[in-house]
């Protein structure tokens, strides 16, 4: 359960519901010492790089606690391979412009479509919490986040993702969206398409590898008991009939 609050909490955060922050008292501090006589050469490097880090919590934050939140559950692969991906794409631009500095002129500034980004991995967020809600709901036996409820929301989600990314539904701080760009068509094609793919699972479809992080299909369940309720009927029939031979 308390993994499931984390992610809900990280993802009211990317919505833009609170913001977790670093105090600037030590964002200031720490940028004086990178601009100081002192912190020339290497270490004023470092400190700038630290800086930089604290500086971009407030919107890695989530990502980065949803990595450690994993790490946490006991799998170490997946925390491995996102912390690379996380610094590679990081590093990646400053190792390219470091090679060809006038693409500096060429970057896309910063503007709402940061924003949507945000929200966008913030439905991510939800669809995982759900994820390890059907954990606590198969431990404590609730029987309620079942895999229908679980491919439902998944599918709702997904019809969300859709109709935020086209620019028909804005929250607090998102900026109107007056034309639909490739982009925004791009994800919203693929979100329309992964949450229709999802739906087909409602009808008791197998979704292949994603199974392994869906709950067991209750009529699945169902259909395996009634056999074995059937054998066990069966099996006390053939034992009274071999009874009364004898």
């Amino acid at each position: 359960m308390g993994l499931t609050a984390i992610f809900v909490a990280f993802a009211l955060n990317l919505f833009g519901a609170y913001e977790i922050t670093i105090p600037g008292r030590w964002l200031t501090q720490f940028d004086l010492a990178t601009r100081s006589r002192d912190g020339a050469g290497v270490v004023g490097a470092l400190l700038m790089g630290f800086t930089f880090t604290l500086t971009s919590f407030t919107c890695t934050a989530p990502f980065v606690g949803t990595v450690l939140v994993t790490a946490a559950h006991g799998d170490w692969r997946q925390p491995v391979v996102g912390m690379l991906a996380y610094s590679a794409v990081f590093a990646l631009p400053f190792f390219v412009l470091a090679l060809v500095p006038q693409w500096v002129s060429r970057l896309p500034k910063a503007g709402g479509w940061l924003n949507s980004v945000k929200v966008v991995m913030g439905f991510v967020e939800l669809a995982a919490a759900l994820k390890f809600l059907a954990n606590v709901d198969l431990v404590w036996h609730w029987g309620i986040v079942t895999r229908t409820v679980v491919l439902a929301c998944w599918v709702a989600l997904a019809a969300l993702t859709t109709w935020y990314v086209l620019g028909r539904l804005q929250l607090a701080h998102d900026s109107r969206v007056a034309t639909v760009s490739a982009g925004r068509l791009l994800v919203a094609c693929g979100s329309l398409a992964t949450g229709v793919w999802l739906a087909t699972g409602l009808t008791g479809r197998s979704l292949g590898s994603l199974e392994a992080f869906l709950p067991i299909d209750e009529r699945s369940t169902a259909g395996v008991q009634h056999v074995r309720a059937a054998g066990d009927q069966g099996s006390a029939r053939a034992f009274r009939a071999h009874a009364t031979l004898h």
